[in-house]
């Protein structure tokens, strides 16, 4: 197989989304695919590669309805610089959309169908908010199983991920305090690193007048503190433990990577952020998905030989912080190597959108410390994890 190589990675910032009140969403007059294409075309301006060069778009998407459905990935490329002969595609892994088709770009390269490919992701959760499927009786669309598979499933807690989040916690022990614990201390790393601008380094300005522009996470809050945190009422079940405080927000935003093979990045002069290694997902219980980044892990790190010691630095995506806080208590991961500029319980999480930017953060801390590997890993609605491992090159 080829060896493939992360050389470009931006994003729009995040912006807090509110289906009922959009005025606070500063992304809200933009469509999802009209931030990618802004991200495509400047991935082309800063890379110098011709938009006839590109061979390949893969986008991700949790909510691909309505104006984000994407006429099988088109509409970006459409409204963008890049040339018609790019295939596309949408890829709906929820969470883990975007992760998805950015192991799917890696894969065209890697057995040498692609030289050059795209990945994306966006998600306007102001636009096209998250909710459950209606049936024409005003019924919940929760899907009816086979009896003679033997299976049965809670999906009333499957399908609503707060209460996954609870009945994680629950089974692992974790208490309210150490959620609250860990979402404090995820407003305080991000806030530091946005005060030093290496969260501005990712970001590319989206212009929202003549004058104004939105480039700094609308979420992060440096005034979090535990006692704050405490008082919040649960979200998801009154005697429950998940509060909106150890939840990430509503958000919207895009991302972008470019995948290169080693003779493209020769030709186009372009140095690595990365090597993506490998990729890999697994399934779990649904009322459970939270635990799915474990499984995921667990078997990358055989696939590769590794070890968790061998891991410089994890991004565990912080859709609850039950979900990193888990995946630490089970793989015994050093809490000064995870999510260590912060994670979605600040930054944000636009579902669609989350995956390359956990990549995309990771590969740039790599290169700040100087580790050698990486793993970016998330949890997926109805039952997955998704992890992705790097090597700073």
């Amino acid at each position: 197989m080829n060896p493939v190589y992360l050389t470009h990675y931006q994003r729009t910032a995040f912006s807090r989304a509110h289906p009922k009140k959009t005025d606070v969403d500063a992304l809200a007059d933009w469509p999802a695919d009209k931030l990618l294409a802004t991200l495509i075309d400047h991935s082309l301006e800063t890379s110098g590669v011709n938009p006839e060069q590109i061979d390949d778009l893969s986008l991700g998407c949790a909510l691909a309805v309505k104006e984000q459905w994407s006429f099988g990935g088109r509409y970006p490329l459409m409204q963008s610089r890049l040339g018609d002969q790019a295939a596309t595609r949408m890829i709906d892994q929820q969470c883990g959309s975007s992760l998805a088709a950015l192991r799917f770009a890696m894969m065209t390269i890697a057995c040498g169908a692609n030289t050059v490919a795209l990945a994306g992701g966006y998600e306007q959760m102001s636009r096209v908010p998250m909710g459950p499927a209606l049936f024409k009786d005003g019924t919940l669309g929760v899907p009816t199983l086979d009896s003679a598979t033997g299976k049965t499933y809670d999906m009333t807690v499957a399908l609503n991920m707060g209460l996954t989040a609870e009945r994680l916690a629950a089974h692992a022990g974790i208490t309210r305090d150490e959620m609250d614990r860990f979402a404090c201390r995820s407003h305080e790393r991000a806030y530091r690193s946005q005060q030093s601008g290496f969260l501005a380094d990712e970001i590319l300005a989206i212009p929202l007048d003549h004058e104004k522009t939105f480039a700094h996470d609308a979420a992060i809050r440096p005034e979090t503190t535990e006692e704050k945190l405490a008082t919040l009422s649960p979200a998801f079940s009154e005697q429950g433990d998940i509060t909106a405080g150890n939840s990430s927000p509503l958000t919207s935003g895009a991302s972008l990577a470019m995948l290169m093979s080693e003779q493209a990045m020769s030709d186009h002069g372009l140095t690595p952020m990365a090597r993506i290694v490998g990729c890999v997902d697994r399934g779990t219980q649904p009322e459970l998905m939270g635990q799915g980044v474990v499984p995921a892990v667990k078997r990358l790190l055989h696939q590769h030989g590794l070890t968790v010691s061998d891991i410089d630095l994890w991004e565990i995506n912080e859709a609850f912080s039950v979900v990193p806080l888990y995946a630490q208590q089970q793989l015994h991961i050093d809490s000064e190597r995870l999510n260590v500029h912060g994670g979605a319980l600040a930054i944000g999480h636009p579902l669609g959108a989350t995956g390359i930017r956990l990549v995309g953060t990771l590969a740039c801390s790599l290169t700040q410390t100087g580790g050698r590997y990486g793993i970016a890993a998330a949890c997926i609605g109805g039952g997955q994890g998704i992890a992705m491992l790097i090597e700073r090159v």
